[in-house]
């Protein structure tokens, strides 16, 4: 995405001293990976931490229940 340089006959802002000032060494070619390109999940992996919320989940509610009573 480009965008216009800004014009030096603005509006100064709340610091008249600030200069305003595009970077102009940023192309295309400088992007990175796309980050689901880096990611490796296994397909057949059994997910392990919906049982780990799951048991989390249970001992705070009979923690509660057990300082309630």
């Amino acid at each position: 995405m480009t965008s216009p340089d800004p014009s030096n006959d603005a509006q100064p802002g709340l610091n008249p001293d600030l200069k305003r000032s595009v970077d102009k060494d940023y192309s295309e070619a400088m992007h990175g990976s796309e980050p689901l390109a880096t990611v490796s999940v296994k397909k057949n992996a059994v997910a392990i931490w919906p049982f780990i919320w799951l048991a989390v989940t249970i001992v705070a509610v009979l923690l509660t229940i057990w300082l309630v009573i």
